[in-house]
């Protein structure tokens, strides 16, 4: 055997081990994603770079004045030693580098500087995490750079692994930390909403699914524990807003499933002319989407969470994205499972306001318009999971099939909708009923007695 196919060899069970890898390396968004028309701006940063992938970039020179006194302000507060913070990081740069792609740590090959950037970015980050409140900022700079960097901060080539944040925090610090990201993403707009009322006055999730029907996980989820450590700030977002959900409820043995390859898309008005309404979730967990009937089964509903579409959608949904669809993560693909289900729910302005109107959507964007082609937007190329959502759209399927149903909700929109219809609806009934009795008095008049 030559040497050359010695290290063929070898490559090859270096490659099995990369893929039976299942820990999620911070690396660079995948190039059919960033390559896509308009869409490059939103993986990149525009005040400040976090770890490596785009430290030292010429438009960034800023930013790193800006993390020197917000490290400097961090240890102040913090009252801990630089130097002492610094041998924390070198001695454990080894696993540190682990947390890296091979592409992305290859850009700082000195031990030295890295455990630097590392230092002064953890620092900064974590200063960020505390004091960057846009209602309360305490970060010395305008109110418009700290909106760019609170998005900076979440974005997939600009973070930095855990454990890093765990090592600047101190001893026993991590529940500190864990709050100080649950806070931070306070101010931002996918945060999950309160708990349910129900969950309020002591009624269990598992309690709630058990009256409700169709909340929809997949059946062949990955369960990830809420103990299990975050990958970065990036993966603790995106568990926060979707593993607060209602369990998958199973349908009943003997009853024969409808094949999702069966079920077309739906958008919001062809919904609405089939009597299904919408309605809002007091949860904003992504996942927490269901169908239900009321009034007899006279009444089909669509519950979906609230979401605000603002600037920040778009950077914030495209990072999950492609956080999601990471070679070495693990994952159901609950965000592009999500941004696929609202792109087929939307196709035109006036699915939009709909959605505005049931307290589903808040537009912070600017026209209906603009809300509807966001979201056909960033769904471009994206393959979800085929199972996620499947009985939601299953059982809207069969709600859509029967014709009965689809004829009195459109009676019910032309006749009944707002008190104007209303009103000629009766209207038109109390004239064809004069009508009639005016045509049946004209063929059979009333025969009057004879005076005496």
């Amino acid at each position: 055997m030559t040497d050359t196919l010695s290290l063929k060899f070898s490559q090859l069970e270096k490659a099995k081990q990369i893929a039976e890898n299942s820990v999620p390396k911070i690396q660079r968004v995948a190039h059919y994603l960033r390559d896509r028309k308009h869409f490059a701006k939103h993986y990149s940063p525009r005040l400040v770079s976090i770890g490596p992938i785009h430290h030292g970039e010429e438009n960034l020179q800023l930013g790193e004045k800006y993390k020197l006194m917000w490290a400097k302000r961090y240890l102040e507060r913090t009252k801990q030693d630089a130097k002492a913070l610094y041998q924390k990081i070198a001695s454990n740069i080894k696993q540190l580098k682990e947390r890296f792609a091979e592409d992305v740590i290859k850009v700082v090959p000195d031990d030295e500087k890295l455990s630097w950037m590392l230092l002064v970015d953890g620092c900064a980050l974590l200063q960020i995490l505390e004091k960057a409140k846009l209602h309360h900022p305490e970060m010395e700079v305008k109110v418009d750079q700290l909106v760019l960097l609170s998005q900076d901060v979440l974005l997939l080539e600009n973070q930095l692994p855990y454990e890093v944040l765990k090592l600047l925090s101190g001893p026993n610090n991590e529940a500190t930390l864990l709050n100080s990201m649950k806070e931070f993403f306070k101010f931002h707009h996918l945060l999950p909403g309160a708990k349910n009322k129900d969950s309020a006055k002591g009624k269990t999730k598992d309690e709630d699914s058990k009256s409700s029907e169709g909340h929809t996980l997949p059946e062949h989820t990955v369960e990830i524990p809420l103990e299990e450590e975050p990958i970065h700030l990036l993966d603790q977002l995106r568990r926060s807003i979707i593993l607060d959900v209602v369990p998958h409820k199973e349908e009943p043995r003997g009853k024969k499933k409808q094949d999702p390859d069966t079920v077309t898309y739906r958008n919001i008005q062809e919904l609405r002319t089939a009597g299904i309404k919408l309605k809002a979730n007091n949860s904003k967990s992504l996942r927490d989407i269901s169908f239900s009937y009321r009034c007899l089964c006279l009444c089909a509903v669509l519950k979906l969470p609230q979401i605000t579409v603002d600037d920040t959608t778009a950077p914030t949904f495209l990072n999950l994205i492609a956080y999601e669809v990471c070679p070495d993560f693990k994952n159901n693909y609950e965000i592009c499972s999500f941004v696929a289900f609202m792109d087929s729910l939307i196709d035109h302005p006036d699915d939009v306001k709909e959605l505005r109107k049931a307290g589903v959507l808040h537009n912070a964007l600017g026209s209906d318009e603009e809300v509807a082609k966001l979201f056909n937007t960033i769904s471009t190329d994206l393959v979800p999971d085929s199972k996620s959502y499947s009985h939601v759209r299953a059982k809207i399927e069969k709600h859509y099939s029967k014709k009965w149903r689809t004829w009195l909700a459109l009676g019910y929109y032309t006749y009944f909708s707002n008190p104007w219809a209303i009103i000629a609806f009766h209207a038109a009934v109390f004239a064809l009923v004069l009508t009639f009795l005016q045509t049946w008095l004209t063929v059979h008049p009333p025969h009057s007695k004879d005076k005496t």
